[in-house]
Protein backbone atom coordinates (compact mmCIF):
# COMPACT_ATOMS: atom_id res chain seq x y z
CA UNK A 1 0.00 0.00 0.00
CA UNK A 2 1.30 3.35 -1.19
CA UNK A 3 1.63 5.66 1.33
CA UNK A 4 2.04 9.75 1.02
CA UNK A 5 3.64 12.08 3.31
CA UNK A 6 2.45 15.34 3.54
CA UNK A 7 4.21 18.28 1.67
CA UNK A 8 6.41 20.56 4.59
CA UNK A 9 4.34 23.91 3.28
CA UNK A 10 1.39 22.21 4.64
CA UNK A 11 2.87 21.07 7.50
CA UNK A 12 3.59 24.66 8.22
CA UNK A 13 0.80 26.24 6.92
CA UNK A 14 -1.24 24.02 9.46
CA UNK A 15 0.67 24.34 12.38
CA UNK A 16 0.56 28.36 12.07
CA UNK A 17 -3.45 28.00 12.37
CA UNK A 18 -2.84 25.98 15.42
CA UNK A 19 -2.44 27.86 19.60
CA UNK A 20 1.03 28.03 20.75
CA UNK A 21 0.51 25.76 23.16
CA UNK A 22 -0.24 22.95 20.28
CA UNK A 23 2.54 24.35 18.34
CA UNK A 24 5.06 23.84 21.84
CA UNK A 25 3.97 20.04 21.39
CA UNK A 26 4.08 19.06 17.75
CA UNK A 27 8.24 20.19 18.34
CA UNK A 28 9.04 17.04 19.78
CA UNK A 29 7.01 15.04 16.91
CA UNK A 30 9.95 15.47 14.00
CA UNK A 31 12.93 17.37 13.78
CA UNK A 32 11.51 19.22 10.87
CA UNK A 33 8.46 20.56 13.38
CA UNK A 34 11.31 21.20 15.87
CA UNK A 35 13.57 23.36 13.64
CA UNK A 36 10.95 25.23 11.34
CA UNK A 37 9.03 26.44 14.06
CA UNK A 38 11.96 28.43 15.33
CA UNK A 39 12.43 30.47 12.11
CA UNK A 40 11.57 33.72 11.55
CA UNK A 41 9.16 33.06 8.44
CA UNK A 42 7.22 30.87 10.71
CA UNK A 43 7.07 33.16 13.91
CA UNK A 44 5.75 36.20 11.86
CA UNK A 45 3.21 33.58 9.87
CA UNK A 46 1.92 32.34 13.46
CA UNK A 47 2.04 35.45 15.06
CA UNK A 48 -0.16 36.89 12.02
CA UNK A 49 -2.91 34.69 12.82
CA UNK A 50 -2.52 34.75 16.81
CA UNK A 51 -1.25 38.20 17.85
CA UNK A 52 0.68 38.51 21.09
CA UNK A 53 -1.90 40.03 23.38
CA UNK A 54 -2.71 39.46 27.38
CA UNK A 55 -4.70 36.30 28.16
CA UNK A 56 -4.30 36.36 31.76
CA UNK A 57 -1.66 36.98 34.85
CA UNK A 58 2.07 35.69 35.06
CA UNK A 59 2.51 34.74 38.73
CA UNK A 60 6.40 33.91 39.40
CA UNK A 61 7.79 33.17 42.71
CA UNK A 62 10.45 31.67 44.20
CA UNK A 63 11.33 27.28 44.68
CA UNK A 64 11.89 26.40 48.15
CA UNK A 65 15.40 27.60 49.71
CA UNK A 66 15.02 29.96 46.46
CA UNK A 67 16.80 27.17 44.37
CA UNK A 68 15.28 28.05 41.14
CA UNK A 69 12.18 30.54 40.09
CA UNK A 70 8.63 29.31 39.22
CA UNK A 71 6.14 30.53 36.79
CA UNK A 72 2.33 30.01 36.59
CA UNK A 73 -0.23 31.47 34.17
CA UNK A 74 -3.70 32.22 35.75
CA UNK A 75 -6.64 33.56 34.42
CA UNK A 76 -7.95 36.90 35.13
CA UNK A 77 -10.79 35.62 36.58
CA UNK A 78 -8.97 33.42 38.79
CA UNK A 79 -9.25 29.85 39.14
CA UNK A 80 -6.24 27.13 39.57
CA UNK A 81 -2.88 28.23 38.45
CA UNK A 82 -1.15 26.14 35.15
CA UNK A 83 2.92 25.67 36.03
CA UNK A 84 4.48 27.15 33.25
CA UNK A 85 8.20 26.53 33.95
CA UNK A 86 10.72 26.26 36.59
CA UNK A 87 14.42 27.99 36.26
CA UNK A 88 16.88 26.68 37.91
CA UNK A 89 19.59 27.43 39.53
CA UNK A 90 18.36 30.15 41.78
CA UNK A 91 16.08 32.71 42.34
CA UNK A 92 17.03 36.03 40.51
CA UNK A 93 17.72 39.06 42.64
CA UNK A 94 15.04 41.18 40.69
CA UNK A 95 12.46 39.76 37.54
CA UNK A 96 11.21 42.41 35.45
CA UNK A 97 7.72 42.46 34.52
CA UNK A 98 6.29 40.61 31.28
CA UNK A 99 6.77 42.34 28.18
CA UNK A 100 5.41 40.80 25.14
CA UNK A 101 5.67 37.49 27.04
CA UNK A 102 9.13 37.59 27.69
CA UNK A 103 10.88 38.55 31.07
CA UNK A 104 14.69 39.29 32.27
CA UNK A 105 15.61 37.69 35.20
CA UNK A 106 18.60 39.82 36.66
CA UNK A 107 21.38 38.17 38.59
CA UNK A 108 23.97 41.31 38.39
CA UNK A 109 26.92 40.82 35.77
CA UNK A 110 24.50 37.99 34.13
CA UNK A 111 20.87 38.11 33.13
CA UNK A 112 18.49 35.52 31.50
CA UNK A 113 15.66 35.37 29.40
CA UNK A 114 12.90 33.76 29.65
CA UNK A 115 9.97 32.67 27.54
CA UNK A 116 7.29 30.80 29.58
CA UNK A 117 5.25 30.00 26.98
CA UNK A 118 8.02 27.86 24.83
CA UNK A 119 9.52 26.45 28.07
CA UNK A 120 12.97 28.70 27.19
CA UNK A 121 15.46 30.33 28.93
CA UNK A 122 18.33 32.08 27.23
CA UNK A 123 21.16 32.82 29.25
CA UNK A 124 23.54 36.00 28.39
CA UNK A 125 26.84 36.37 28.44
CA UNK A 126 28.67 37.93 31.57
CA UNK A 127 28.99 41.65 31.39
CA UNK A 128 32.69 40.92 32.72
CA UNK A 129 34.39 38.12 33.67
CA UNK A 130 33.72 36.16 36.82
CA UNK A 131 37.68 36.60 37.98
CA UNK A 132 37.21 40.63 37.19
CA UNK A 133 38.37 42.73 40.13
CA UNK A 134 34.57 44.36 39.30
CA UNK A 135 32.69 41.83 39.67
CA UNK A 136 32.99 41.76 43.51
CA UNK A 137 30.84 44.94 43.78
CA UNK A 138 27.51 44.27 41.94
CA UNK A 139 25.02 45.40 44.52
CA UNK A 140 24.61 48.31 41.84
CA UNK A 141 24.60 46.37 38.36
CA UNK A 142 21.26 46.03 37.79
CA UNK A 143 19.83 44.28 34.68
CA UNK A 144 16.37 46.01 33.14
CA UNK A 145 14.45 44.48 29.62
CA UNK A 146 12.78 46.72 27.06
CA UNK A 147 11.38 46.18 23.50
CA UNK A 148 11.74 48.57 20.35
CA UNK A 149 8.27 48.56 18.63
CA UNK A 150 9.95 50.28 15.42
CA UNK A 151 13.02 47.50 14.79
CA UNK A 152 10.84 44.94 16.54
CA UNK A 153 14.52 44.24 18.20
CA UNK A 154 14.36 43.43 22.71
CA UNK A 155 17.33 44.70 24.30
CA UNK A 156 18.70 43.87 27.87
CA UNK A 157 20.52 47.20 29.09
CA UNK A 158 22.90 46.59 31.69
CA UNK A 159 23.66 50.09 34.28
CA UNK A 160 26.84 49.73 36.61
CA UNK A 161 27.84 52.04 39.49
CA UNK A 162 30.70 51.44 41.42
CA UNK A 163 31.28 53.88 44.34
CA UNK A 164 34.50 56.08 43.64
CA UNK A 165 34.02 55.14 39.67
CA UNK A 166 31.88 56.29 37.25
CA UNK A 167 28.75 54.34 35.69
CA UNK A 168 28.98 51.95 32.97
CA UNK A 169 25.70 51.37 30.43
CA UNK A 170 25.82 48.39 28.29
CA UNK A 171 23.26 47.16 25.80
CA UNK A 172 22.43 43.59 24.46
CA UNK A 173 20.39 42.87 21.75
CA UNK A 174 18.95 39.40 21.47
CA UNK A 175 19.61 37.90 18.47
CA UNK A 176 22.29 40.46 16.78
CA UNK A 177 24.38 40.69 19.59
CA UNK A 178 27.34 37.91 20.80
CA UNK A 179 28.60 40.32 23.35
CA UNK A 180 27.78 43.50 25.68
CA UNK A 181 27.85 46.92 23.95
CA UNK A 182 29.32 49.91 26.19
CA UNK A 183 26.75 53.13 25.58
CA UNK A 184 27.60 56.64 26.35
CA UNK A 185 25.57 59.23 28.03
CA UNK A 186 24.23 57.35 31.03
CA UNK A 187 23.55 59.54 34.41
CA UNK A 188 26.19 59.16 36.89
CA UNK A 189 23.56 57.75 39.44
CA UNK A 190 23.07 54.39 41.07
CA UNK A 191 20.22 52.26 39.29
CA UNK A 192 17.57 50.68 41.06
CA UNK A 193 16.32 46.83 40.89
CA UNK A 194 13.06 47.85 39.11
CA UNK A 195 11.95 48.44 35.51
CA UNK A 196 9.24 49.05 33.25
CA UNK A 197 9.33 49.62 29.26
CA UNK A 198 6.64 51.37 27.78
CA UNK A 199 6.19 52.42 23.78
CA UNK A 200 9.84 51.50 23.60
CA UNK A 201 11.33 53.16 26.61
CA UNK A 202 12.81 51.49 29.68
CA UNK A 203 11.74 53.68 32.74
CA UNK A 204 13.66 53.33 36.17
CA UNK A 205 14.52 54.95 39.30
CA UNK A 206 18.32 55.93 40.60
CA UNK A 207 19.39 57.38 43.44
CA UNK A 208 21.65 60.48 42.80
CA UNK A 209 24.26 58.85 45.54
CA UNK A 210 24.31 55.84 47.80
CA UNK A 211 23.66 57.65 51.04
CA UNK A 212 20.06 57.64 52.72
CA UNK A 213 19.33 61.32 52.32
CA UNK A 214 19.70 60.90 48.71
CA UNK A 215 17.26 61.57 45.99
CA UNK A 216 15.56 59.52 43.66
CA UNK A 217 14.99 60.40 39.75
CA UNK A 218 13.34 58.70 37.33
CA UNK A 219 15.43 57.66 34.25
CA UNK A 220 14.44 56.87 30.67
CA UNK A 221 16.27 54.50 27.80
CA UNK A 222 15.25 54.83 24.45
CA UNK A 223 15.48 51.75 23.19
CA UNK A 224 15.76 52.20 19.71
CA UNK A 225 18.25 54.79 19.71
CA UNK A 226 20.09 54.14 22.92
CA UNK A 227 19.77 57.60 24.23
CA UNK A 228 19.13 58.81 27.77
CA UNK A 229 16.66 61.50 29.39
CA UNK A 230 16.79 62.22 33.69
CA UNK A 231 12.98 63.00 34.59
CA UNK A 232 12.77 64.87 38.30
CA UNK A 233 10.70 63.23 40.44
CA UNK A 234 8.68 65.58 43.20
CA UNK A 235 10.11 66.43 46.27
CA UNK A 236 7.46 64.48 48.25
CA UNK A 237 8.44 61.24 46.75
CA UNK A 238 11.84 61.76 45.80
CA UNK A 239 13.45 60.99 48.96
CA UNK A 240 10.89 57.92 49.74
CA UNK A 241 12.24 54.45 50.48
CA UNK A 242 11.96 52.79 47.07
CA UNK A 243 10.93 49.91 48.89
CA UNK A 244 7.59 51.96 50.18
CA UNK A 245 6.70 52.96 46.38
CA UNK A 246 6.52 50.80 43.32
CA UNK A 247 6.90 51.91 39.68
CA UNK A 248 3.87 51.09 36.91
CA UNK A 249 2.90 51.90 34.04
CA UNK A 250 -0.52 53.51 34.19
CA UNK A 251 -3.24 54.94 31.82
CA UNK A 252 0.34 54.11 29.16
CA UNK A 253 2.45 56.81 31.16
CA UNK A 254 4.84 55.79 33.80
CA UNK A 255 3.75 56.39 37.52
CA UNK A 256 4.76 55.74 41.03
CA UNK A 257 3.03 54.47 43.34
CA UNK A 258 3.18 55.39 47.19
CA UNK A 259 1.32 54.32 50.22
CA UNK A 260 0.25 56.28 53.04
CA UNK A 261 1.60 54.86 56.68
CA UNK A 262 -1.08 56.46 58.60
CA UNK A 263 -3.86 55.66 56.31
CA UNK A 264 -3.51 52.20 54.63
CA UNK A 265 -6.99 53.16 52.45
CA UNK A 266 -5.01 55.52 50.49
CA UNK A 267 -2.77 55.44 47.57
CA UNK A 268 -1.54 58.32 45.82
CA UNK A 269 -0.48 57.60 41.93
CA UNK A 270 2.00 60.14 40.84
CA UNK A 271 2.03 59.99 36.76
CA UNK A 272 4.43 61.70 34.13
CA UNK A 273 3.76 63.01 30.79
CA UNK A 274 6.30 64.98 28.63
CA UNK A 275 8.11 65.37 32.24
CA UNK A 276 5.10 67.43 33.83
CA UNK A 277 3.90 65.04 36.76
CA UNK A 278 0.59 64.54 37.69
CA UNK A 279 -0.87 63.49 41.60
CA UNK A 280 -3.80 61.67 41.73
CA UNK A 281 -5.06 60.04 45.11
CA UNK A 282 -7.10 57.65 45.41
CA UNK A 283 -9.19 56.23 48.21
CA UNK A 284 -9.19 52.37 48.56
CA UNK A 285 -12.70 50.74 49.01
CA UNK A 286 -13.22 49.49 52.96
CA UNK A 287 -12.91 45.30 51.61
CA UNK A 288 -9.11 45.95 50.57
CA UNK A 289 -8.55 46.95 54.89
CA UNK A 290 -10.64 43.92 55.45
CA UNK A 291 -8.70 41.98 53.34
CA UNK A 292 -5.51 42.78 54.86
CA UNK A 293 -6.49 42.25 58.52
CA UNK A 294 -7.75 39.04 57.46
CA UNK A 295 -4.74 37.77 55.33
CA UNK A 296 -2.20 39.58 58.13
CA UNK A 297 -0.18 41.10 55.16
CA UNK A 298 -0.30 44.64 53.21
CA UNK A 299 -1.14 44.41 48.83
CA UNK A 300 1.03 46.28 46.70
CA UNK A 301 -0.11 47.45 43.69
CA UNK A 302 1.42 45.32 40.48
CA UNK A 303 0.50 47.15 37.68
CA UNK A 304 -2.49 47.42 35.84
CA UNK A 305 -4.24 45.15 32.90
CA UNK A 306 -5.76 46.40 29.58
CA UNK A 307 -9.24 46.65 31.05
CA UNK A 308 -7.18 50.37 32.87
CA UNK A 309 -7.85 48.35 36.52
CA UNK A 310 -5.33 48.42 38.95
CA UNK A 311 -4.06 44.94 39.90
CA UNK A 312 -3.05 44.71 43.95
CA UNK A 313 -1.44 41.22 44.75
CA UNK A 314 0.11 40.17 48.22
CA UNK A 315 3.99 40.03 47.94
CA UNK A 316 3.97 36.60 49.51
CA UNK A 317 2.42 32.99 49.06
CA UNK A 318 2.35 31.08 52.36
CA UNK A 319 0.02 27.97 53.24
CA UNK A 320 -1.78 29.91 56.07
CA UNK A 321 -3.59 32.55 53.50
CA UNK A 322 -5.28 32.38 50.28
CA UNK A 323 -3.83 33.89 47.42
CA UNK A 324 -6.39 36.47 46.39
CA UNK A 325 -5.31 39.25 43.27
CA UNK A 326 -7.58 42.37 43.74
CA UNK A 327 -8.83 44.37 40.84
CA UNK A 328 -9.62 48.10 41.18
CA UNK A 329 -11.28 50.22 38.32
CA UNK A 330 -10.58 54.21 39.49
CA UNK A 331 -12.95 55.41 36.84
CA UNK A 332 -15.76 53.53 38.11
CA UNK A 333 -14.82 53.09 41.99
CA UNK A 334 -15.65 49.78 41.11
CA UNK A 335 -13.65 47.24 43.59
CA UNK A 336 -13.46 42.75 42.83
CA UNK A 337 -11.05 40.16 43.77
CA UNK A 338 -10.27 36.64 42.39
CA UNK A 339 -8.92 33.98 44.19
CA UNK A 340 -5.84 31.69 42.60
CA UNK A 341 -5.14 28.21 43.77
CA UNK A 342 -2.64 26.00 43.10
CA UNK A 343 0.60 27.94 44.27
CA UNK A 344 2.88 26.73 46.66
CA UNK A 345 1.96 25.86 49.91
CA UNK A 346 5.35 27.41 51.71
CA UNK A 347 5.57 26.72 55.33
CA UNK A 348 7.97 29.58 56.26
CA UNK A 349 11.25 27.66 58.52
CA UNK A 350 13.73 29.10 59.54
CA UNK A 351 16.35 28.95 57.17
CA UNK A 352 13.74 29.25 54.20
CA UNK A 353 13.34 33.12 53.22
CA UNK A 354 11.14 31.99 49.85
CA UNK A 355 7.99 33.63 51.21
CA UNK A 356 9.58 36.34 51.59
CA UNK A 357 8.56 39.56 48.90
CA UNK A 358 9.51 37.04 46.10
CA UNK A 359 5.75 36.98 44.56
CA UNK A 360 5.34 39.04 41.12
CA UNK A 361 2.28 39.45 39.05
CA UNK A 362 1.95 41.05 35.28
CA UNK A 363 0.40 40.13 32.36
CA UNK A 364 1.21 37.30 30.55
CA UNK A 365 0.76 37.31 26.53
CA UNK A 366 1.71 34.10 24.72
CA UNK A 367 4.58 34.62 22.54
CA UNK A 368 6.48 32.16 20.05
CA UNK A 369 9.49 33.60 19.79
CA UNK A 370 12.50 30.89 20.43
CA UNK A 371 15.81 31.38 21.43
CA UNK A 372 17.30 28.67 19.22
Amino acid sequence: METRSIPPDLILEILAKLPLKSVVRFRCVSKFCNSSVITPSFVKSHTTNFPIKPIGLLITCSARLQSGQMFFYADYNGGSAVPLLTTPPRFSRYTTKSLNGLLCLDFGICAQICNPSTRQVFTLPFVVPVSSPSASSTYFCVNSFGFDPVTKQQKVLNSWKVPGNDPEYRVFTLGTDESWRLVKGGPCYYSQRESICIGGIIYFRCWTSRYKSSRAVLVAFDVGNETFQVIQIPDEISVVDTNSTDLIAFAGNPAIVSYDDEDSSLLIVWTVEDSIWYKNSLVMPSDLQELEDEQAQLYYVAGTIQTGELVLAPRCVSKKQHFYVLYYDVWKNVFRRVEISGLPDYVHQFNDFSCIDTVTVSNFEENILSFA
